[in-house]
């Protein structure tokens, strides 16, 4: 699976907050961090909803930036997507003339290494028994790396 750009104890804490009903976090200009049970919005220095709770200058969730032009959502940080907006786009303009046919996709190791990079390939599965399809060989690090090798992921897992 892909490195999350949250350390483990970021995704517990955004696990926990969800639990608690919070749906979003944020951080102010001078560095507070803010929970919310409503998407915020920004106003001038500061992210704005009816209801959060801040957290005084915590050393988590430094990803978290006043910079950013959305909040970002708890649940993006415990359930990162699996595809980037590019992958999307390229598996979703592939399958498109067959997509009601399509059982799974995977991603399987190939059988050569290369400088200790794992080359891989995406496999289309279909369900109706008329053959499959294989992608080029990519190295495992450079493209798809939210997918699970050798696991089938549904077009509804990946958000096609």
């Amino acid at each position: 699976m892909a490195t999350s750009k949250y350390s483990e104890i970021e995704i517990q804490t955004a696990e926990n907050l969800l639990k608690c009903g919070y749906k979003w976090i944020a951080r102010n200009r001078s560095g507070k961090l803010f929970v919310y049970y409503e998407k915020p919005r920004k106003v001038g220095r500061f992210w704005c909803a009816p209801v959060g709770y801040a957290f005084e200058f915590v050393p988590i969730f430094q990803n978290v930036r006043f910079d950013d032009k959305e909040p970002t959502s708890l649940e993006s940080i415990v359930h990162p997507p699996i595809l980037d907006d590019a992958e999307k786009r390229y598996l979703s303009a592939v399958i498109r003339p067959f997509r009601d046919r399509v059982q799974y996709i995977a991603k399987i190791y190939a059988d050569s290494m290369c400088a200790y990079k794992v080359n891989c390939y995406i496999f289309i599965h279909f369900n109706d028994g008329s053959g499959d399809m294989n992608f080029p060989v990519f190295q495992e690090s450079d493209m798809y790396k939210g997918m699970k090798s050798d696991k089938a992921y549904t077009l509804e897992k990946l958000g096609l």
